[in-house]
């Protein structure tokens, strides 16, 4: 057994050793200072730059991080995000000056329109996607009167005639009406900022079905383009995309969700819908990996360019409480429905019928569209499995 003469002391530190401690306890200090406030500048200017964009509101951003935050909007334990993409050219400016001097709003259609449900309590997430060729009734309003047209006028509309809240309150209001479901919060996204999102992310894994070929996609800033021969074929490209997985940047990713003249069953709205389910799934799981939330570079880049491309009316006070539920949710896990013919609810009756337009109706009544998708948000045990 050792022992230790306690009686013995350790020398007593030199004035040169006490200022060489100083010196590694001061520095050590200011490295953790100059950390901290790295991280600090880091996270917090791109967050603070996101909610301005945004939110439009410089006070808004401020009180997000002085007051406390709020809870997330919900019935029943679930929250509904209406989604719509805009699908515009990137030289087209969504607003500008009119004749007067006041500022207008292109009537961009709405490309995309999905709605993300979101069970607080279970975290289960289902995507309904509905065609924008889907034929409803719109409400009438100040210096509006009630009409029908295709679903995806509907930001349009309440865009360029002013409704109260805007294009997107008006969405919102109209796929409520016709769903029976409350639309709690709503998110307008341009789908160029989408793709510089997807390039900042690293592009984003896809799981192509089937093999298919688009001869007539539009190529961007070539739509009046006089080409030789007095043919049209200048103003498009070929579009191929083999069967199986596959890594795609944002340009890749954007044409594949645009695509509309797809060979085979890939040319309808239906197809594209669920392309577009595939690219967003894709795009949330990366975004949320770890790789992503701990890097404030790719955040910044994420933030800067996913704020030019957002517009919604989300309460700035509930985004602590939605980043929170975003972590715990399984992306792989994500349930997913179009409503389209297959799901035996909906049709394409004759075209006359509508002017000479394609549009999309319920076989039998919108009460059977809700039921079913009453259904599908509220699964049983077995059919979650």
């Amino acid at each position: 057994m050792r022992y230790i003469d306690l009686g013995v002391l350790p020398p007593k530190p030199t004035e040169k050793q006490s200022r060489r401690k100083k010196i590694i306890l001061f520095t050590t200090g200011l490295l953790l200072t100059t950390i901290i406030g790295y991280f600090s500048y880091a996270f917090y200017w791109p967050i603070s730059n996101l909610l301005g964009e945004i939110f439009k509101n410089p006070g808004a951003v401020l009180s997000f991080f002085r007051e406390p935050t709020g809870e997330l909007r919900s019935t029943a334990g679930k929250t509904n995000i209406l989604i719509l993409g805009i699908d515009k050219r990137a030289n087209v400016s969504y607003t500008f000056v009119g004749s007067g001097g006041q500022r207008e709003h292109n009537g961009f259609l709405s490309d995309t329109i999905i709605v993300l449900s979101v069970d607080q309590n279970t975290k289960q997430t289902s995507l309904v996607s509905i065609p924008r060729d889907t034929w409803v009734s719109i409400p009438s309003w100040d210096g509006f009167s009630a009409s029908e047209g295709k679903i995806n006028s509907a930001y349009s509309l309440g865009d360029s005639y002013g409704y109260p809240g805007g294009g997107l309150k008006l969405a919102e209001q109209v796929v409520s009406q016709h769903l029976g479901l409350p639309i709690h919060y709503g998110a307008r996204i341009d789908f160029e900022g989408f793709k510089k999102g997807i390039d900042t992310l690293g592009g984003v894994d896809i799981v192509v079905d089937e093999t298919f070929d688009d001869y007539q996609y539009p190529v961007e800033g070539k739509e009046r383009a006089s080409c030789p021969n007095g043919t049209f074929s200048c103003r498009f490209e070929h579009l191929h995309f083999d069967a199986g997985a596959t890594h795609m940047d944002g340009a890749t990713a954007l044409k594949y969700v645009r695509s509309r003249t797809g060979a085979g069953g890939e040319g309808s709205d239906f197809a594209r819908a669920r392309r577009q389910q595939k690219v967003i799934q894709a795009a949330a799981k990366k975004a949320l990996s770890i790789g992503t939330l701990i890097d404030p570079f790719k955040l910044n880049a994420l933030f800067r360019d996913f704020g030019e491309a957002i517009e919604t009316d989300f309460d700035l006070k509930s985004l602590p409480k939605s980043t929170r539920l975003a972590k715990e949710i399984n992306i792989d896990s994500l349930r997913t429905f179009v409503l389209d013919p297959s799901s035996g609810l909906m049709h394409s009756p004759g075209a006359d019928l509508y002017g000479g337009a394609y549009v999309i109706v319920p076989k039998v009544s919108w009460d059977d569209v809700r039921a079913k998708i009453k259904n599908f948000l509220n699964p049983s045990s077995t059919e979650k499995k």
